[in-house]
């Protein structure tokens, strides 16, 4: 049988500092959906055919999108063509964010984390670009908009994981081996001065394998 083509996507990580370690904003799930249903997941969803022709005319600084094609290391095709992913993306979080938690981010603050794809075989694929989003605790906020989530909210990511082992939540392998290496990283002047480079893809089979260097 032919494996169902995986679908382009971003999932954006807003983070901060807090009293007991790094925070991350999340999104509690709906029981009734048909991906990912009662998950805590981070914002972001599929690329649109509109977000392409958004993030040509994103008004980019050229030093930022060849820093994203760099560090998108495994980005397939030409340089032009890679140039035009990482602004498809970067439109794809930015919009995600403003419709799920109506913080209006400006696609420069977006930073490249990591990339997963759902292991062939699943109904539902996707190949998922994943960013960090540093927000300060004085300025603007992501809130709870989304109908696809019951809520959304500043959680600590020690208290994350620490529900997840006592079952009390439930984490996708990708959201869970995330917030654990963010929890390793500590605060968010560690996790920006990372400034990984992603050299290859990670789903559920391949187990967790170092895939971050600088």
């Amino acid at each position: 049988m032919t494996p169902v083509p995986a679908r382009p996507a971003v999932s954006v990580i807003p983070l901060r500092d807090g009293p007991e370690g790094l925070e991350a904003f999340v999104q509690h799930r709906q029981l009734t959906m048909d991906f990912a249903a009662g998950v805590v997941v981070f914002p972001g969803g599929r690329c649109d055919p509109s977000d392409q022709v958004v993030g040509a005319a994103l008004p980019l600084p050229d030093s930022v999108v060849a820093e994203h094609v760099r560090r998108w290391s495994g980005l397939d095709g030409t340089t032009d063509d890679a140039e035009l992913l990482v602004r498809t993306r970067l439109a794809t979080g930015v919009r995600e964010l403003a419709e799920e938690t109506g913080y209006v981010a400006d696609p420069t603050d977006l930073l490249p984390w990591d990339c997963w794809v759902t292991p062939e075989g699943a109904p539902k694929r996707f190949d998922v670009a994943f960013f960090v989003l540093p927000v300060e605790r004085e300025g603007p906020q992501p809130v709870h908009l989304t109908s696809e989530a019951v809520d959304s909210c500043w959680e600590a990511i020690t208290s994350l994981l620490a529900d997840h082992a006592a079952g009390d939540v439930r984490l996708m392998t990708p959201t869970r081996v995330l917030l654990e290496e963010l929890r390793d990283l500590g605060t968010l002047a560690s996790v920006l001065a990372l400034q990984p480079v992603i050299t290859g893809v990670r789903d559920d089979r391949a187990g967790v394998r170092p895939r971050l260097r600088q």
